[in-house]
């Protein structure tokens, strides 16, 4: 009897201990399903996007710092996605019109435009647009750039002689100006405004074409961005100042505006831009791939032998940046002297 007790005994121990081993099982296989599951709401959760070819529209022409910087956003953004980014180049409207294509479009993630400062925050002060701020979802600050005064090599000893020319001759000087009403066009006047010069300013879509001019001889000097750096290098260009707070890496003897004693400021920004409505899912994976492209120091490298430095930031910091920006263009334009006599001459 003793003896049956014990084999019972045993018995309920081996099917206690199975019970458990079996329950342990059940948790592991549950957990690895709860994961599962996670993960596969997680894949879920992340837009099917894209699902065909992404259009890049550059309110510029080929051949620009501008143009250059969106080709390597959709050649990477390509490699990224799966699917295919590619560029339209539709200049013309100091950039604007490119930009009213874009506003028109779909909201849906499929056409995006890759524009500087100009058509977002600037040309709606001169006049009245197909599009207004509120059109525009800003999806991504890309790279900044910080143009030069410059000449085609040999036509000016230096900075002095070129304002001496300017001086003898009020209004015959020309110089180039991308984008009637842009940031170079503004900071153009506004130099010549601090050394007490009239010249006359020559409007092109692009830098590609206003370097062209330049390197030509069709006009005297611009204070342009795109391939000056290269320009200079190659021995084609003289760079006299550049609007920068301190001078750049690429030209250590160039020097600032500052230093010479000019206010002159030419940070010109590059971003990333949808129609209003598009998928927040879709803004936000953008953002994200985007600035993974803006970090990696094979882009970066490429980027900057146009003199474009990338600047990834987040899609809440952006928005906040252009609207600021947007209003610091608006005093500028209708206070500042510079900014008043090119409006004035806009509304001709």
């Amino acid at each position: 009897m003793m003896k049956s007790n014990k084999n019972f005994r045993v018995l309920i121990l081996l099917m206690i201990l199975l019970s458990l081993l079996a329950f342990v099982g059940c948790s592991g296989k549950t957990a690895e399903t709860d994961q599962s599951t996670q993960q596969a709401a997680e894949t879920q959760d992340k837009p099917a996007y894209p699902e065909k070819p992404v259009e890049i529209i550059v309110p510029v022409p080929a051949g620009g710092s501008s143009d250059t910087v969106a080709r390597l956003l959709a050649e990477f953004a390509t490699k990224e996605f799966g699917q295919s980014f590619y560029v339209t180049n539709k200049p013309g409207g100091a950039l604007t019109i490119g930009t009213a294509e874009m506003v028109k479009s779909a909201p849906d993630g499929y056409t995006l435009l890759a524009t500087p400062l100009g058509p977002i925050v600037m040309q709606p002060h001169y006049k009245e647009l197909p599009y207004k701020l509120d059109d525009i979802e800003p999806i991504a600050y890309t790279t900044a750039r910080y143009d030069a005064l410059a000449a085609k090599k040999g036509a000016f000893k230096d900075i002095n002689a070129l304002i001496n020319y300017i001086k003898e001759k009020p209004g015959q000087a020309k110089y180039g100006n991308v984008a009637i009403g842009g940031l170079p066009h503004i900071a153009t006047e506004n130099w010549l405004m601090q050394i007490e010069g009239e010249a006359t300013g020559i409007g092109f879509d692009g830098d590609a074409d206003c370097m062209t001019a330049l390197l030509g001889g069709h006009i005297d000097f611009a204070i342009i961005g795109g391939s000056f750096i290269e320009q200079y290098n190659a021995g084609n260009l003289d760079v006299f100042a550049i609007g920068a707070p301190e001078r750049i890496q690429e030209l250590p003897d160039v020097p600032t505006f500052k230093e010479l004693g000019y206010d002159v400021d030419t940070m010109i920004w590059e971003g990333v831009f949808a129609p209003k409505g598009i998928p927040e899912d879709v803004a936000d994976r953008l953002n994200e791939v985007l600035n993974k492209i803006l970090n990696d120091p094979v882009f970066q490298e490429k980027a900057k032998v146009v003199g474009e430095y990338p600047n990834p930031m987040s899609r809440e910091d952006f928005k906040a940046f252009v609207q600021k920006e947007f209003e610091l263009y608006k005093k500028i334009i209708n206070e500042s002297p510079a900014g008043e006599k090119i409006k004035k001459a806009m509304t001709k």
